[in-house]
C-alpha cells in the first residue's frame, strides 16, 4: 500500500459533509450537537469540531490509505478550515445544487481554501443535482469553477463518495499544471475522473 493521503471534506451547512464522511469511512467519528437558530429547519444536528474517519483507494493500480477531515459548515466555525487543512493533499467541497444558497457559500468557501491552500487540487461532490434543471456548464458557471471539477456524488452511495475521492486523490499524485487546482483555470486534468 502507498502513502497516507490527507483530504479535507468541507462544504455548506447541510450539503452532505458529514453522511460522505461517514459513508466512505467504516471507521468514521463526528462531533455534532443540536442546531439552535434558525438553520434548525434544514438539518437538527450539526458538526462543530470535525469530522474523521480513513479509507482505502485505488488510483492507478496503487491503493492509498486516505484519512478524511470534515469541517464544520457554519460560517461561525470558519477558523477550523485552515487547521484542518494544514498538509492536506487535496480538498472536496460537497455543495447541495437544489439550493442556489448551498451553491453562493461554497462559492465563498472554496475563495477561502484558495486563499490558504492556492496550490492544493480539490474536486467538487454535487450532491441532489437535477441535471434536467441544470446543465454541467450552467453549475459550473453559478459556483465559478471550471466544468471538469464536479463530481456528481450522493454522499449516502459508497461508489459515489469513492468516487469524488478517487477523483481529487489522482489529482493530488499530478503535476500541479494538470491538476484542477485553480478557480478560473481551463486546463483539463489528464486521466479523466471526473465522469
Amino acid at each position: 500500500m502507498s502513502d497516507v493521503k490527507k483530504v479535507v471534506i468541507a462544504g455548506p451547512f447541510g450539503a452532505g459533509k458529514t453522511t460522505f464522511v461517514t459513508t466512505a469511512c467504516t471507521d468514521a467519528l463526528g462531533f455534532e450537537r443540536a442546531v439552535s437558530d434558525e438553520t434548525s429547519r434544514l438539518k437538527e444536528q450539526t458538526t462543530v469540531a470535525l469530522d474523521h474517519g480513513t479509507t482505502r483507494i485505488r488510483v492507478d493500480s496503487s491503493e492509498y490509505l486516505v484519512t478524511l477531515f470534515g469541517t464544520p459548515g457554519q460560517e461561525r466555525f470558519s477558523f477550523m478550515w485552515p487547521i484542518l487543512g494544514h498538509g492536506m493533499a487535496g480538498y472536496v467541497i460537497v455543495v447541495d445544487a437544489s439550493r442556489l444558497q448551498s451553491q453562493a457559500q461554497a462559492r465563498g468557501i472554496l475563495k477561502r481554501f484558495q486563499s490558504f491552500a492556492p496550490d492544493v487540487p480539490y474536486v467538487l461532490a454535487v450532491n441532489r443535482w437535477d441535471r434536467t434543471a441544470v446543465s454541467a456548464a450552467d453549475l459550473a458557471t453559478s459556483l465559478g469553477v471550471p466544468e471538469q471539477s464536479l463530481v456528481e456524488c450522493d454522499p449516502r452511495l459508497m461508489s459515489d463518495t469513492s468516487r469524488a475521492l478517487r477523483a481529487v486523490v489522482g489529482h493530488a499524485l499530478r503535476p500541479a499544471a494538470t491538476s484542477v487546482s485553480n478557480p478560473g483555470s481551463t486546463t483539463t486534468p489528464s486521466g479523466g475522473g471526473h465522469s
